[in-house]
């Protein structure tokens, strides 16, 4: 039984963790060979298609893009290796990252009616984060995979409000839930990618993407995931729209976001998003 006086003191000390995968979400089998393949920019074709072609999931929704409208098919692909060619690297690591790290994060008997929701918000913020950071001259990939793991903390925290019973803590109250999930979501979800061993410079972004001036290590980094959760927000991805205009925001300024880059986003973004979530679906 715990020693915790409430939920949120439980979730707060981070005695999950000691829980292992009983506690928190998995990370799907593949997503070690596929982070590797995603922060290498000399990545083969060959290795790319290796990997892609070990899961039947990952091989159908990559040539499902690759024959979308999306990418203007002459002829229909049917293999992994064409639609790597047609489609280039980049984008296949995006379409393999997405779909490991989303295939198990919609159950909603572990997430709850939300979870499917920060899914597409995920989703749409990894594709704006890689946008906005081919603007900035940021790393675009790790970028994605930023803006795709950034609420993975309002997943975890959401499991483990369904798991008290089994770890013995007081029972959350629906107020107490959306308040560690408001408050300390990034922190929270800092802290899961520590646990799954993943690279040190997504863990600043995911921490800081509500606040990048405080972060002292990753700030250009952190500023971008936090204007692609912000846009993200903006186009209702996953969330009730937000019109507020960030073009008053500095880290607009920061990242070199214009105008004119702002408004060929906003025609463009609604369409990549559909296109983004059909193919994780």
């Amino acid at each position: 039984m715990s020693g915790h006086a409430t939920w949120a003191e439980w979730v707060e000390s981070g005695e999950w963790a000691d829980a292992g995968d009983s506690a928190m979400p998995m990370l799907p089998a593949l997503a070690a060979d596929v982070m590797s393949l995603a922060l290498d920019p000399d990545v083969s074709i060959t290795r790319l298609a290796r990997v892609i072609t070990k899961d039947q999931v990952l091989a159908t929704r990559v040539l499902r893009l690759a024959n979308s409208a999306y990418c203007a098919p002459m002829q229909e692909v049917t293999t992994v290796n064409d639609a790597i060619v047609r489609m280039g690297t980049g984008p296949v690591r995006n379409v393999v990252l997405a779909v490991c790290f989303t295939s198990r994060l919609q159950g909603a008997n572990v997430y709850g009616p939300q979870g499917r929701e920060l899914v597409d918000h995920a989703i749409g913020t990894a594709y704006l984060a890689r946008l906005v950071a081919e603007r900035a001259g940021v790393d675009a990939d790790e970028a994605f995979m930023c803006g795709l793991l950034h609420d993975m903390g309002k997943l975890l925290i959401l499991k483990l409000s369904r798991d008290f019973i089994k770890f013995g803590v007081p029972t959350p109250s629906a107020q107490e839930i959306d308040t560690v999930c408001r408050d300390r979501h990034p922190q929270i979800g800092a802290r899961l990618l520590r646990q799954w061993q993943l690279p040190s410079a997504l863990e600043g972004p995911v921490q800081f993407h509500h606040d990048p001036s405080a972060s002292t290590t990753h700030a250009l980094e952190s500023s971008v995931t936090y204007m692609a959760n912000r846009l993200a927000h903006r186009y209702g991805f996953g969330c009730p729209a937000d019109e507020t205009n960030l073009l008053e925001d500095a880290v607009c300024t920061k990242l070199g976001l214009t105008e004119a880059w702002q408004a060929d986003l906003d025609r463009r973004a609604p369409g990549l998003f559909q296109v983004a979530r059909q193919i994780v679906s």
